[in-house]
């Protein structure tokens, strides 16, 4: 006699009720799979999609966004942040400033001998999204993409403050300041001086960058259809990436990257990630 097939088909508006199945997880990534086809949503738009208890949303959104899955944008709504994108580095590659990024990123590593790395601020750190590496493996920086670095010793984390929006740039000073009182006077010097080059020059440099032997040049992208800001790096050890040549050779030469990824978003339409039916 054949066996009885028990299988259920999961239903994403009803989850099951035995035991091993976690409620409050599933409440979390609803809320999350409602950003699939979405920029922004507040907690009336998600309570009234998902059907749960506006209190219930607060709570869920609340915590997505402490842990980072979750960004609170200017208007008080919510966007995917770096936590839900960097949940698959190989589809992130596939989605929009990433996918545009990757070929410059790595024509440039190749042209200059240096690591080119994309990053965005993560809460109190600055998180490599993607990494291309020099042909020359004695001119590697040693970092992989999902690595968290300082916002205030750093090339990258100096370049998202020069573009970030005022609010979230007032956030982080403030979170500096709490953070390291005692280096505060060195941390505002610092961001003050790199206001002044990067009005100057368009980028920003930094010796030693992340507390090693390694020197960066870093420059911004902020553009109005994208939710986050972006930095780019180039960066090497000091021994091969002197001052100088930041400021003559690479400085110029990322600044035109950028602009060209840029001018690349400009003229494309927006990726969207789409869940094939039976995932859903």
């Amino acid at each position: 006699m054949p066996r009885k097939n028990t299988t259920r088909t999961p239903d994403r508006h009803a989850p099951p009720t035995d035991r091993k199945f976690v409620a409050a997880l599933s409440r979390g990534l609803q809320i999350l799979g409602e950003f699939e086809n979405e920029g922004e949503l507040g907690n009336q738009d998600l309570a009234e999609r998902t059907g749960l208890p506006r209190a219930t949303v607060t709570r869920l959104t609340y915590t997505l966004t402490t842990l980072g899955y979750l960004r609170q944008m200017p208007n008080g709504k919510y966007g995917a942040g770096v936590g839900f994108l960097g949940l698959s580095a190989s589809i992130q590659r596939n989605l929009g400033v990433q996918r545009v990024a990757r070929p410059f990123m790595e024509a440039l590593a190749h042209e200059l001998n240096c690591t080119v790395v994309m990053g965005m601020r993560d809460r109190g750190s600055m998180v490599f999204l993607e990494v291309a590496r020099p042909s020359d493996t004695g001119l590697t920086v040693n970092t992989d993409a999902g690595s968290p670095v300082p916002i205030h010793s750093t090339a990258v984390g100096m370049a998202w403050l020069m573009v970030a929006p005022l609010a979230e740039r007032e956030e982080v000073l403030a979170q500096l300041r709490t953070e390291h009182g005692d280096e505060w006077d060195a941390t505002r010097q610092a961001v003050e001086q790199a206001h002044q080059a990067y009005r100057k020059h368009g980028f920003v440099t930094w010796i030693r960058s992340w507390h090693r032997d390694v020197n960066a040049v870093a420059v911004p992208l902020k553009m109005d259809s994208l939710q986050n800001v972006y930095s780019f790096i180039c960066a090497g050890p000091s021994r091969a990436l002197s001052r100088r040549l930041l400021m003559d050779v690479y400085g110029p030469r990322l600044k035109t990257m950028v602009a060209e990824i840029r001018s690349r978003m400009e003229t494309q339409p927006p990726l969207k990630l789409v869940v094939p039916p039976h995932e859903r």
